[in-house]
């Protein structure tokens, strides 16, 4: 008979536990609910950017940095934008930089051959268009290749990316406003590097990059100079510039611009005239190329001969 008794205090003891459960789970869930709302409730103090879409690239688009490194668009495809890095470092990128690199290959310093791959996974995100607090993750399988043997190591890695906050910043380049994207890679569960861009979408490309490693190799860099170069652009372009010259050079005012549009714009500007002791013509010029809202400028001069117009580049390449 007091079997009873004791079953029913342990029915309300299990009762009391369960409510007792739920009662935690349910506070548990607000509390996180709470703690992600306030996590993801972030403020910007730097100007209002609305949004960004992908930027867009053309053969001789070039980008100088103050850390000495300088980058090149060799050519361009539907899908994909091969560069130069300096020396035979090549790479190949989509319109989007903060992804690893499709394809790269450089000479090390002890004259091996390095090359390797990357690819996207299934579940990877946009970090595009770019908008304040957008959060995404991206799922990559890269390959190196090893130089001794040929063969290829394989691994997987993921990025978590960001984009914290927008920032007008100041470099040598100019001043522009920018949206900070902030990447951190993994490999598996580790931390190995971030990677942090501000990214002007007035000219399509970063002005300033920030890098730190696992290994505290930290590094950072500005844009000093950029737009096409006039050796890089295509072949059609290097001629229609050197036309350009010719006239301008021959029939216009100082001051006055002569343009030529096309896929890339070129404008042609005389800036002064002078004759040289022995008698010759020569004459100081602003060249201008434009392409995607980017403009590169060089100061040339240039001297009259019976074969036209010398510029001093020419002059020192032939001797």
């Amino acid at each position: 008979m007091a079997i009873f008794p004791f079953l029913a205090m342990a029915a309300t003891a299990g009762c009391q536990v369960t409510n007792t459960l739920d009662s935690f789970s349910q506070s548990l869930n607000e509390l996180n609910d709470g703690m992600s709302a306030y996590a993801t409730e972030r403020t910007n103090d730097g100007p209002d950017m609305g949004s960004a879409n992908l930027p867009k690239f053309g053969t001789g688009d070039a980008f100088v940095f103050d850390s000495g490194r300088a980058v090149y668009v060799t050519k361009t495809s539907r899908e994909k934008i091969f560069w130069n890095g300096g020396g035979d470092y090549s790479f190949v990128t989509t319109d989007d930089f903060t992804l690893p690199n499709l394809e790269w290959s450089y000479t090390d310093k002890e004259g091996q051959k390095r090359s390797g791959t990357a690819s996207l996974r299934d579940g990877s995100e946009s970090i595009w268009p770019l908008s304040f607090d957008k959060q995404v993750r991206i799922y990559t399988t890269s390959e190196n290749i090893d130089p001794e043997t040929g063969k290829p190591d394989q691994y997987q890695q993921w990025l978590s990316c960001s984009v914290p906050a927008t920032e007008t910043v100041t470099v040598e380049a100019g001043t522009f406003d920018t949206y900070i994207v902030e990447c951190a890679r993994y490999w598996q569960q580790w931390w190995m590097q971030t990677t942090k861009w501000w990214y002007a979408p007035e000219i399509g490309y970063y002005v300033k990059r920030e890098r730190n490693w696992k290994s505290g190799q930290d590094h950072s860099e500005e844009l000093i100079t950029f737009g096409p170069a006039p050796t890089k652009i295509p072949a059609a372009d290097r001629k229609r510039l050197a036309a350009l010259v010719q006239a301008t050079l021959e029939d216009t005012l100082s001051g006055k611009t002569m343009t030529s549009k096309g896929n890339i714009t070129i404008a042609v500007t005389p800036l002064k005239t002078v004759q040289t002791d022995k008698g010759a013509w020569c004459r100081t010029y602003r060249q201008s190329l434009s392409a995607h809202n980017r403009t590169s400028s060089q100061i040339k001069t240039a001297c009259r001969t019976e074969k036209g117009w010398i510029v001093e580049d020419d002059v020192a390449g032939k001797s």
